[in-house]
């Protein structure tokens, strides 16, 4: 028997109100193409009960919940994970209904980073110019260095504009760390949806913003670790809906780094596997977008990397 037909293939919940699912194919084709089973679960005005849904089962890997763009991840979702009746914790992706065009870009989007391939998840570090962040990037760096690929874009050695470029290269994940706020990353002198408007590069398998208050809708419409996958520069984000504790953050940058260096394949596994190994506080965060998004980076995307500009 093929070794590759003794791996478990992996279930997917995809709840979704009716009117959305056909944007959505593009995304369901690419996880159907690696391997993944993908359980269709439309709904139109009442929105289900997701965690008594994957309590009720032992069988599911992951949960995309498609809603209603109104609703604000902290009101749909409790945790970035559900319990499942084996008390396993199961990665919940949220995405907001915002407009057809959205929805196809990031399922489109998220396809492109199943089909890419690649086996390393090139990581690239981002912070605020301040020296606790860059002390926690210097940290994650020295635990990275001997099994991954790892790229400095801190706010110390490149620009805003810069950083923009720099996500387009296509690395399977990016880590913030530094202030945030609903609207984006105080980091790069502001940080904001809008100044990826314009983003044609190729996009990241996740993001993460280990912050306050980016998956937050505070004082807007859209938060920014929404509008990430949203707007095609990762197939998934990570962001806090309210204000975070430093410390838990370090120990989410610290945990994230022990697990890439056991090796991980996806963003959602890699969370999980994060949260048990610090036990920290996990409800302020939220995942935004495809909770199997691949972090493996393809070697055309460390090219572009490498050649990144940067300050000496």
């Amino acid at each position: 028997m093929p070794a590759s037909s003794l791996v478990k293939a992996r279930r997917l919940l995809l709840a979704a109100p009716r009117g959305c699912m056909r944007d959505l194919q593009p995304l369901v084709r690419a996880w159907r193409s690696v391997g993944v089973h993908v359980e269709h679960l439309p709904f139109d005005a009442v929105l289900p009960d997701l965690a008594t849904r994957v309590k009720a089962r032992d069988d599911l890997d992951a949960v995309l919940f498609v809603g209603p763009a109104r609703r604000a991840p902290a009101t749909v979702l409790t945790a970035p994970f559900a319990m499942d009746r084996s008390n396993r914790r199961v990665p919940i992706g949220w995405l907001p209904a915002t407009d057809a065009v959205s929805l196809r870009r990031f399922a489109a989007t998220a396809a492109r980073v199943h089909r890419r391939g690649g086996v390393e998840p090139g990581v690239a570090l981002f912070s605020q110019w301040h020296p606790r962040y860059l002390h926690i990037v210097d940290r994650m760096e020295t635990l990275l260095r001997h099994h991954l690929r790892t790229f400095r874009w801190t706010s110390d050695v490149i620009t805003r504009e810069g950083l923009v470029d720099a996500m387009g290269s296509g690395l399977g994940l990016g880590v913030y760390v530094g202030h945030g706020r609903s609207v984006g990353w105080v980091g790069y002198h502001g940080t904001r949806r809008h100044h990826f408007n314009s983003f044609v590069g190729e996009p990241m398998g996740a993001v993460l913003s280990l912050c306050c208050r980016t998956a937050s809708r505070r004082r807007t419409g859209l938060s920014y670790s929404e509008a990430l996958p949203l707007l095609g520069v990762a197939a998934s984000s990570f962001g806090a809906t309210s204000d975070t504790l430093h410390i838990d953050n370090t120990r989410w940058a610290v945990a994230i780094c022990d697990v890439l260096t056991e090796g991980v394949t996806t963003v959602g596994e890699l969370l999980v596997r994060a949260a048990l190994r610090f036990r920290g506080v996990v409800s302020p965060y939220r995942l935004i977008g495809d909770p199997l998004a691949p972090l493996a980076t393809p070697p055309a995307a460390f090219r572009r990397a490498n050649a990144v500009p940067v300050y000496p």
